[in-house]
């Protein structure tokens, strides 16, 4: 399932609110997809960058943001609306990272493989792999809190409520990533300049 139609939507469900259109995808699934379409081409682009930010490789980012869609696609009458659909869609993105995670860990000769594969890159995308390599370098719980602030564009309560901390907690959590990975970014640019 793919958010990419060769026709456009009408332009009514472009003009409906998130919520507006998980009512009407409930009432339509499976038979019309429209309300589920236009819901996923809103947020194809925050689901990918949250699983490149998690992930750190696009290949794997791209097939994971494809996982949630399906996902999205059977759990949608699962959402109850108690928080806004764009943190449940996080949520569910942030848990299908983590599920992935866990099964790469367990596959050795996958990280082998990852060591050994060409990087593409380009002009245009040097910001971002930067900045993806020194995520990398960040605990996953550093990553995570980074992520679903600057990449989803979560406010606190809203992490508060994916991560299940307190809202103390997470500032707490917010402020010190950032702070590491200024240190990171410091450290980086240091190693650079000293190679010349």
């Amino acid at each position: 399932v793919s958010a990419r139609r060769r026709t456009p939507l009408p332009k009514e469900y472009r003009a409906l609110s998130d919520e507006q259109l998980v009512e009407r995808a409930c009432n339509e699934l499976p038979y019309r997809t429209r309300a589920y379409e236009e819901l996923m081409r809103r947020h194809e682009n925050l689901m990918f960058s949250v699983c490149l930010r998690l992930l750190g490789n696009r290949q794997d980012a791209e097939d994971i943001t494809q996982d949630v869609m399906l996902k999205i696609f059977s759990k949608l009458h699962g959402f109850e609306g108690r928080s806004s659909f764009k943190t449940w869609l996080v949520r569910v993105t942030r848990n299908a990272c983590k599920d992935w995670l866990k099964k790469r860990a367990i596959s050795k000769h996958y990280s082998e493989a990852l060591a050994n594969e060409p990087q593409e890159q380009s002009t245009i995308e040097y910001e971002e792999d930067r900045l993806i390599g020194l995520l990398k370098h960040l605990s996953p719980t550093d990553r995570e809190i980074l992520t679903l602030r600057f990449v989803a564009d979560l406010d606190l309560k809203e992490i508060a409520e994916i991560t299940e901390l307190s809202l103390s907690a997470t500032k707490m959590r917010l402020y010190r990533a950032i702070d590491r990975l200024q240190e990171l970014a410091s450290d980086t640019i240091s190693d650079n300049l000293q190679d010349y």
